[in-house]
């Protein structure tokens, strides 16, 4: 319980979970900010865009959890390449990447960990159950219409709960070094079944509209997202929207030895407001 541990994007819907179980068990946890002025107790100031704010983060740390924005942007192998840099210099001993699912665009920056000299996990997820209480899809479940470029393609939503405490034991123990786990529910709902499931616990008529690549990223843009980024939203969706990604993994099963959580529980456990 002495040992130090990083968690990058430690405010995120995901990286705040996996900071409150490190706590509750009574570890020393970090958390990262954007924002110099919010730095606190338990806060420390890291930047994906500044690379001079890397060393300094994992300063003092022994075990780092890696959330970046976006793994398949091109920026993101040079950024976690330098990050795995500074982990090595100043005496990091693993880290745990939290990668996608089905996206070969993403394998460059597993790669680095795969090759690195530090004990490493790594965890393709696929899409959050939470992306409908508290994220993505929420305003859309709140105001009747949710719109998504995912049409007929089932997707194993995760609970966010069964992936932090994945990440949790993949953190604590040597066991799960140098493994890939797929990271997932056991059970396939196309997003329009999950939006319709959501609409039924409410006593809501929820409609899904299905939009194109283009369309979609036509929306984007209309809602004042810069144009490179609503054209590499799009492309990634589309590429994990093909269908490749209809199937389970056993990660939850081989790690917590339990199974998912199941998507009408968590409908159920939640009022979405």
């Amino acid at each position: 319980m002495n040992e130090n541990i990083l968690v990058i994007g430690g405010e995120g819907k995901n990286g705040r979970r996996v900071v409150e179980k490190f706590r509750n068990i009574g570890f020393s946890v970090f958390s990262t900010t954007r924002t110099k002025e919010e730095v606190k107790t338990g806060l420390v100031f890291f930047d994906w865009n500044d690379g001079s704010t890397y060393e300094p983060a994992v300063s003092n740390i022994d075990k780092v959890y890696i959330v970046h924005p976006d793994t398949s942007v091109p920026d993101a192998y040079e950024q976690i390449n330098l990050l795995m840099s500074c982990m090595e210099k100043k005496g990091v001993s693993k880290a745990v990447l939290l990668s996608g699912r089905g996206q070969e665009s993403v394998r460059k920056c597993e790669g680095i960990l795969i090759n690195s000299p530090l004990k490493w996990t790594i965890i393709r997820s696929a899409w959050f159950n939470q992306n409908f209480s508290e994220g993505h899809f929420l305003h859309g479940i709140q105001s009747g219409s949710v719109t998504f470029m995912a049409g007929s393609a089932k997707e194993p939503f995760v609970d966010l709960d069964d992936l932090s405490d994945a990440v949790v034991e993949c953190l604590l123990h040597e066991k799960y070094n140098g493994k890939i786990y797929e990271v997932t529910g056991d059970e396939l709902f196309t997003f329009e079944e999950a939006v319709k499931t959501i609409g039924n616990r409410l006593g809501r008529d929820i409609k899904y509209h299905f939009l194109n690549k283009k369309e979609y990223s036509d929306l984007l843009k209309n809602i004042g997202l810069p144009h490179f980024v609503a054209e590499h939203m799009a492309v990634a969706f589309d590429e994990i929207l093909d269908g490749r990604n209809e199937n389970t993994g056993s990660g939850i099963q081989e790690i917590l030895g339990r199974s998912p959580k199941k998507f009408k529980e968590f409908v159920k456990l939640n009022a979405f407001n």
